[in-house]
């Protein structure tokens, strides 16, 4: 989805138990293609964040989903 306001993409991969934080960025197509080619079959998706940094979206997703998290591209490689 293409936005007006930058936002962090969080990859989750169920199957390892990790998520990542992309961004910032405003649009969010090519991830979403790279989880679908890269990760078919496999518990992997993308949810979007808001915040003012990487580390806000990361704080804030561990509150919902506390896993580990993994270096930004190591799930899912553009």
């Amino acid at each position: 989805m293409s936005r007006q306001q930058p936002f962090y993409l969080i990859i989750t991969d169920r199957d390892n138990g990790t998520f990542s934080v992309e961004g910032p960025m405003t649009d969010d197509r090519p991830w979403n293609h790279a989880v679908v080619a890269q990760k078919a079959g496999r518990e992997v998706r993308c949810a979007t964040e808001g915040g003012f940094s990487v580390e806000d979206a990361a704080r804030n997703w561990l509150q919902r989903y506390s896993r580990k998290q993994v270096l930004p591209g190591e799930i899912v490689h553009l």
